[in-house]
């Protein structure tokens, strides 16, 4: 072999040479090695498995995100003048302020652990009191347009802005095509879409109302998006921003908490036919 078959591996810093322009070692098509001095090389868990707890966690927090979409949907369709009407505005406005969010988001790339648990922290809090946000603007203020709007540009913000910052995670643990990495994390999110679709009106508002489920999704929202950060990405924080996160997903747990336990409930139906049966007032509030 002579010298000019080797080739600077300048891309990710591997190694001072290549042979023939492939790296040495095993990795799958599409993927590369973990960025020299960068997360990669300093996680406590292998790359595949850290990438497959990531993709686990953007699952999870997708089933989240999709019960409180559902959770304001079913509240609209119950305090609002036309459940249809009130669907449509709820979705549509949520989607837009999804895009919003990713859009918000790319400013903050080059620090994307804690900003990632700060969204999720915050993304919790919202959705988590959520129900109880809207039912009471409207009940209590008469302002049910206003609060509802309100909750979904916020929730929709911070839904749109996960992707991005997760994404930029998962390239710091091992480098890989576009495509793929795209292609990995919408895989993970549908599926979990898919599952907080099913968990919300076939276990979750049966066995805990509207206000006991989004109070548990938040909760369980809240923690593993900081368990992800705080634990696979410590090596990227210092520890006054660990503080931080924490002192933020406790205020999000305490917030969640004072909603649901000293919060009004909304109304609930009971079969079909039956009128709704609300703690306080039952007026539209529209």
């Amino acid at each position: 072999m002579s010298s000019s078959d080797l080739t600077p591996f300048q891309s990710d810093g591997a190694g001072p040479y290549q042979v023939a322009g492939r790296p040495r070692g095993r990795y799958r098509k599409g993927e590369g090695r973990p960025e020299p001095g960068g997360a990669g090389e300093s996680l406590p868990l292998p790359p595949g498995a850290a990438r497959r707890l990531v993709l686990a966690a953007v699952l999870v927090c997708s089933a989240c995100g999709l019960v409180y979409e559902l959770a304001l949907v079913a509240l609209g369709g119950q305090l609002g003048p036309d459940p249809v009407a009130e669907t449509s505005v709820v979705l549509s406005v949520m989607v837009f302020s999804m895009g919003l969010g990713a859009l918000a988001a790319k400013p903050f790339g080059h620090r994307p652990a804690e900003a990632f648990a700060v969204v999720e922290s915050a993304l919790a809090a919202v959705g988590g009191t959520s129900v109880t946000v809207v039912y009471t603007g409207a009940h209590v203020f008469g302002l049910y347009r206003v609060t509802m709007l309100t909750v979904c540009v916020a929730t929709g913000i911070l839904v749109g802005a996960e992707i991005p910052l997760l994404m930029t995670l998962v390239q710091r643990i091992r480098r890989q095509e576009a495509g793929h990495a795209v292609a990995d994390l919408f895989a993970a999110d549908y599926v979990g879409a898919l599952g907080g679709g099913l968990l919300f009106p076939f276990l979750l508002l049966p066995a805990l109302g509207q206000v006991g489920t989004v109070a548990l999704v938040g909760a369980v929202n809240a923690l593993v998006g900081t368990f992800v950060v705080l634990w696979l990405f410590r090596a990227d924080l210092d520890r006054r921003a660990r503080t931080r996160m924490c002192v933020l997903v406790f205020s999000a747990l305490a917030a969640i908490g004072c909603a649901a336990g000293f919060g009004p409930d909304p109304p609930t139906t009971t079969r079909e036919g039956d009128g709704p049966k609300c703690s306080y007032t039952c007026s539209t509030g529209a």
